[in-house]
């Protein structure tokens, strides 16, 4: 990243901007002050509640692409929480059978990004303990 240098003229300018705009804010602060105090007045001694209702967002699920349900496929037929080397494996097959094969480390790459997505992003899949090393991959249900 480039620095450079200022001169005395540029940071002079620079200060009064800055004043500038915190007097403007200051006399802001100052006129809302006034406008809250001339509103609790109309109110009289009613005390003000004042509550926030929290903004619920919904977003749209990821649609599933070939490979999501591959993924899915492969558990589903499993029938038990599935490690994710068996899902490589099986899921390697069927995608030659489905006709969507790739090189071995873009398969393994793509079915990756397709566990994190169902277990993490959508939750459509959970990730259960397993004995050993890592977890196991279970429909969420």
């Amino acid at each position: 990243m480039e620095t450079r240098n200022l001169s005395r003229e540029e940071i002079i300018s620079l200060i009064a901007d800055f004043k500038s705009e915190v007097r403007k804010n200051l006399a802001k602060v100052d006129i809302f002050n006034e406008k809250i105090e001339e509103l609790t007045q109309l109110l009289g001694n009613v005390p003000i509640e004042y509550t926030v209702k929290p903004i619920e967002r919904t977003r749209k699920p990821y649609p599933l692409s070939k490979w999501d349900n591959v993924v899915l496929d492969v558990i589903r037929e499993n029938g038990k929480p599935t490690t994710s080397k068996e899902i490589y494996d099986k899921a390697m097959a069927l995608a030659a059978e489905r006709g969507i094969a790739m090189d071995e480390l873009k398969m393994k790459s793509k079915i990756n990004q397709c566990l994190v997505k169902l277990s993490n992003r959508r939750g459509d899949l959970k990730k259960v303990k397993y004995q050993g090393r890592g977890f196991a991959y279970a429909i969420n249900a």
